[in-house]
């Protein structure tokens, strides 16, 4: 891997199985469109993103490879194969990046990202180091048991995670690292880097940034580009 000190990278992944929604999210057709495109475009157009990587699923390694050649995605650095879990996916995809410099990872299966969330974001983690941008939480929370209510939980300083999440290439790595020697099961890039004893910012986000889950939430985001 080569030195490229203060760069901004990215990991797009699309290698989940979808088992809520049926099938490959990342490439149902949103707007005559597969589902990452929109992610795609964003990094592609973003000034602050120097190059990504495209980590998917083994059967879809030749359709997103067909998409970067179709749309002239000159920003593509590797499209490389998921792992089985989605830690394996992130530690692939880092594999691809060089050695510093600092890395936006992302979930395909969240269209609505925009440049300027991955601008604040990448301006934001040369400060910190790691930062997520985060949803307040609203309704209210309850803690159920076999179906039943055993509790309400205070929501005042709950806030729902989402992604793009921000990192330091070499915070990030270290704690993925930590992780897998440990044998856990890591499903949230900011969860690594709290395994460093190291406390993520947030970034308040009230614009919509839905994770298509099931197919109804398609529609949602056809009205929401």
């Amino acid at each position: 891997m080569v030195k490229s000190e203060g760069s901004g990278y990215g990991i797009i992944l699309a290698s989940g199985r979808g088992r809520r929604f049926g099938g490959l999210k990342q490439f149902a057709l949103l707007r005559g469109r597969p589902v990452i495109y929109y992610s795609l475009r964003v990094f592609e157009r973003c000034a602050a993103i120097q190059g990504y990587v495209v980590v998917t699923n083994p059967s879809k390694i030749r359709q997103v490879r067909k998409m970067v050649a179709e749309l002239r995605l000159r920003k593509v650095l590797d499209v490389v194969w998921g792992g089985r879990e989605r830690m394996d996916s992130v530690i692939l995809g880092l594999a691809v990046l060089p050695e510093d410099g600092y890395v936006a990872v992302h979930d395909a299966a969240r269209p609505l990202i925009t440049v300027p969330m991955l601008t604040r974001g990448l301006k934001a983690v040369r400060k910190t180091g790691a930062v997520a941008f985060g949803a307040p939480v609203t309704d209210t929370i309850k803690e159920v048991i076999e179906g039943r209510i055993v509790r309400t939980v205070d929501r005042s300083g709950l806030v729902a995670i989402q992604t793009p999440q921000f990192f330091d290439l070499g915070i990030l790595r270290r704690g993925y690292a930590k992780g897998s020697n440990q044998g856990m099961l890591i499903t949230d890039d900011c969860q690594a880097v709290e395994l460093l004893g190291l406390s993520p910012a947030v970034i308040i986000n009230t614009r919509p940034n839905l994770k298509v889950t099931y197919p109804e939430d398609l529609r949602l985001c056809e009205a929401l580009l």
